[in-house]
Protein backbone atom coordinates (compact mmCIF):
# COMPACT_ATOMS: atom_id res chain seq x y z
CA UNK A 1 0.00 0.00 0.00
CA UNK A 2 1.15 3.48 -1.19
CA UNK A 3 0.70 6.73 0.47
CA UNK A 4 -1.37 7.81 -2.17
CA UNK A 5 -3.79 4.95 -1.99
CA UNK A 6 -4.33 5.53 1.61
CA UNK A 7 -7.91 7.38 2.29
CA UNK A 8 -8.00 8.25 5.47
CA UNK A 9 -10.30 11.10 6.56
CA UNK A 10 -10.54 10.41 10.06
CA UNK A 11 -7.57 12.37 11.18
CA UNK A 12 -5.74 13.77 13.08
CA UNK A 13 -4.91 16.63 10.23
CA UNK A 14 -2.49 19.08 10.75
CA UNK A 15 -3.29 22.25 8.64
CA UNK A 16 0.10 24.04 8.61
CA UNK A 17 -0.05 27.61 7.23
CA UNK A 18 3.94 29.65 6.42
CA UNK A 19 2.73 33.36 6.11
CA UNK A 20 5.29 36.46 4.53
CA UNK A 21 4.22 39.81 5.69
CA UNK A 22 5.11 42.41 3.38
CA UNK A 23 6.73 44.14 5.95
CA UNK A 24 8.28 42.23 8.01
CA UNK A 25 10.05 44.55 10.23
CA UNK A 26 7.22 46.70 10.54
CA UNK A 27 6.32 46.45 14.44
CA UNK A 28 2.41 47.97 13.72
CA UNK A 29 2.10 45.44 11.26
CA UNK A 30 3.42 42.14 13.53
CA UNK A 31 1.34 43.40 16.12
CA UNK A 32 -1.86 44.06 14.24
CA UNK A 33 -0.92 40.18 12.24
CA UNK A 34 -0.69 39.00 15.70
CA UNK A 35 -3.61 40.34 17.05
CA UNK A 36 -5.72 38.96 14.32
CA UNK A 37 -4.71 35.05 14.56
CA UNK A 38 -4.44 35.10 18.20
CA UNK A 39 -8.19 36.40 17.79
CA UNK A 40 -8.76 33.42 15.65
CA UNK A 41 -7.31 31.06 18.19
CA UNK A 42 -9.20 31.89 21.42
CA UNK A 43 -12.45 32.06 19.28
CA UNK A 44 -12.26 29.07 16.60
CA UNK A 45 -14.41 25.90 17.04
CA UNK A 46 -12.61 23.41 15.13
CA UNK A 47 -9.19 23.09 16.17
CA UNK A 48 -7.83 20.65 18.99
CA UNK A 49 -4.61 22.57 18.91
CA UNK A 50 -2.65 25.39 18.21
CA UNK A 51 0.70 26.65 17.50
CA UNK A 52 1.85 30.54 16.36
CA UNK A 53 5.72 30.64 16.09
CA UNK A 54 8.20 32.05 13.86
CA UNK A 55 11.56 30.83 12.11
CA UNK A 56 14.04 29.15 14.41
CA UNK A 57 17.87 29.50 14.59
CA UNK A 58 17.98 26.08 13.21
CA UNK A 59 21.42 25.47 11.17
CA UNK A 60 21.71 26.85 7.50
CA UNK A 61 21.22 23.95 5.32
CA UNK A 62 20.01 23.65 1.62
CA UNK A 63 16.53 21.77 2.84
CA UNK A 64 15.36 24.69 5.58
CA UNK A 65 13.79 27.25 4.94
CA UNK A 66 13.28 30.31 7.12
CA UNK A 67 12.10 33.36 4.88
CA UNK A 68 8.73 32.94 6.21
CA UNK A 69 7.77 35.27 9.14
CA UNK A 70 5.13 33.23 10.79
CA UNK A 71 4.23 29.69 10.91
CA UNK A 72 0.62 28.86 12.58
CA UNK A 73 -0.14 25.46 12.59
CA UNK A 74 -3.83 23.79 13.79
CA UNK A 75 -4.73 20.30 14.52
CA UNK A 76 -7.96 18.81 13.38
CA UNK A 77 -9.78 15.60 14.90
CA UNK A 78 -10.65 15.11 10.90
CA UNK A 79 -10.92 16.10 7.61
CA UNK A 80 -14.65 17.24 7.91
CA UNK A 81 -13.62 19.88 10.98
CA UNK A 82 -10.88 21.14 8.25
CA UNK A 83 -13.10 21.75 5.71
CA UNK A 84 -15.40 23.01 8.20
CA UNK A 85 -12.67 25.78 9.26
CA UNK A 86 -12.39 27.11 5.69
CA UNK A 87 -15.78 28.49 5.58
CA UNK A 88 -16.22 29.69 9.36
CA UNK A 89 -16.53 33.04 10.13
CA UNK A 90 -13.79 33.11 13.06
CA UNK A 91 -11.69 32.44 9.79
CA UNK A 92 -12.99 34.40 7.75
CA UNK A 93 -12.48 37.61 10.12
CA UNK A 94 -9.25 36.67 10.64
CA UNK A 95 -8.94 36.87 6.62
CA UNK A 96 -10.58 40.02 6.39
CA UNK A 97 -8.34 41.41 9.35
CA UNK A 98 -4.71 40.37 8.52
CA UNK A 99 -4.51 39.69 4.48
CA UNK A 100 -3.46 42.61 3.24
CA UNK A 101 -0.69 42.38 5.82
CA UNK A 102 0.64 39.43 3.99
CA UNK A 103 2.47 39.03 0.45
CA UNK A 104 2.27 35.25 0.57
CA UNK A 105 0.50 32.10 2.51
CA UNK A 106 1.62 28.45 1.68
CA UNK A 107 -0.54 25.99 2.99
CA UNK A 108 0.63 22.13 3.78
CA UNK A 109 -2.58 19.80 5.24
CA UNK A 110 -1.07 16.63 6.48
CA UNK A 111 -3.30 13.94 7.63
CA UNK A 112 -2.09 10.67 9.75
CA UNK A 113 -1.22 7.53 7.97
CA UNK A 114 -2.03 5.34 11.03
Amino acid sequence: MTINSLQNTTGPLLHIVFFWLKEPNNEEHRLQFEKAIKKLIDTNPQAIANHLGGPAASENRDVVDNSFTYCYTMSFPDLEAQNAYQTDPTHNLFIEEASQLWERVAVHDSISLT
